[in-house]
Order: C-alpha cells, then sequence, then structure tokens
C-alpha cells in the first residue's frame, strides 16, 4: 500500500483523536467526572470503536487532556514572549483553564505520581522567566515564588470544587480576585 493512501487514514485518525480530546474536555466540565464514555464519543461525532481505540480507559483520557493542557500552557507561555505583564496573563489563563476543566483532578486522583511531577516540572518552567519579569515590573509581591504559584491552582481548585451550579461564577470570580490579591501587586490589576 502507498503512503498516499494510507496518509489521509493518519489524518482521520488525528482528527478523531482532537475531536475526542475536546469532546472530554467539554464533557468532563459539563457532566462531571462521571460522564458516561459514550456521551463522549457521541460529542466527538466518532464511534465507542473510535473512542476505545484511541482510549482504553477514562483515566487514560483524563491524563491525555491533562498532558495536552500543559502543553497548551507552554505554548502559552511561550506566545507571551517578553511581556512585562506575561505572569499575570499566564496565571489567569491556567486559571481559566482549570476552571475549565474541574472534573480532571477527581479523574486522575490514582494517576501515576511520577508522570505527575513531570508535568508539574513543566509547569514550573513555563511559570519562571515570567515570574522574574513581572517581579522586576514590581507587578508580583516580593515574596512570592514559583511555587506560591502552583500552590494556588490546587487552593483554587479545592474552592471551586462546589458543586452549586447557581453560584459557580460568582464563586470562580471570588476566587480568582483573591488569588490575584495574594499574588499580585496592585500594579498587576487592570484600571
Amino acid at each position: 500500500m502507498s503512503d498516499d493512501v494510507r496518509r489521509p487514514k493518519r489524518r482521520d485518525g488525528a482528527r478523531n483523536r482532537e475531536r475526542l480530546l475536546a469532546a472530554a474536555r467539554q464533557a468532563f466540565a459539563e457532566h462531571g467526572p462521571d460522564v458516561a464514555f459514550e456521551e463522549i464519543a457521541r460529542a466527538a461525532e466518532v464511534s465507542r470503536t473510535t473512542l476505545y481505540r484511541n482510549f482504553a480507559t477514562r483515566e487514560e483520557l483524563a491524563a491525555t487532556v491533562f498532558e495536552d493542557n500543559v502543553a497548551r500552557i507552554e505554548r502559552h507561555a511561550a506566545e507571551l514572549g517578553e511581556r512585562r505583564d506575561g505572569i499575570v496573563r499566564l496565571f489567569d489563563f491556567v486559571l481559566a483553564m482549570q476552571r475549565d476543566n474541574r472534573s480532571l483532578a477527581h479523574v486522575l486522583s490514582g494517576a501515576d505520581i511520577e508522570w505527575l511531577t513531570g508535568l508539574s516540572a513543566r509547569t514550573v518552567a513555563a511559570f519562571r522567566s515570567h515570574l522574574e519579569r513581572g517581579r522586576e515590573a514590581g507587578l508580583v509581591h516580593p515574596d512570592v515564588d514559583v511555587q506560591d504559584m502552583m500552590l494556588a491552582f490546587p487552593m483554587a481548585a479545592g474552592a471551586m470544587a462546589d458543586n452549586d451550579v447557581v453560584h459557580r461564577e460568582q464563586l470562580n470570580d471570588r476566587v480568582h480576585a483573591m488569588l490575584q490579591r495574594a499574588l499580585f501587586t496592585d500594579r498587576a490589576r487592570p484600571d
């Protein structure tokens, strides 16, 4: 079989995988960690067979979404380049991503610690240079370090885990404002 005949299948496979990741991200956010696998396949407009061919378990799918999120953090950090306010924008980006993916932590509670540690190290690396620039610009409190930034995310996850859908947005805004005050100076806040 020639490469030309095989190439469309690879493209279809990659496209299906991306659709599954997007559908899983949305399904976990809307329906929680126990969303039916079939619901994810339906939202991605693929068969259950295609879903299981790509991801054998809910944990594997959630882990792939989580790893994809870390890659998105890295890309966003790179896109911010040398921006003076890059740390604030990166922090807000990750907090919004976390808010939109609130159920992933529940699904990944039994994940391999070494794998999670590796992803955490990648996230820290994405923040490090932006934190230094933000500190030099007077946007970050002088005693805040990268570990404080990383600690803010599980704190936010715990606070945002409230299942009160009616007040969820207010809670998200409140948590965001509190963390902004704890980490960033008044100079970092928009006028």
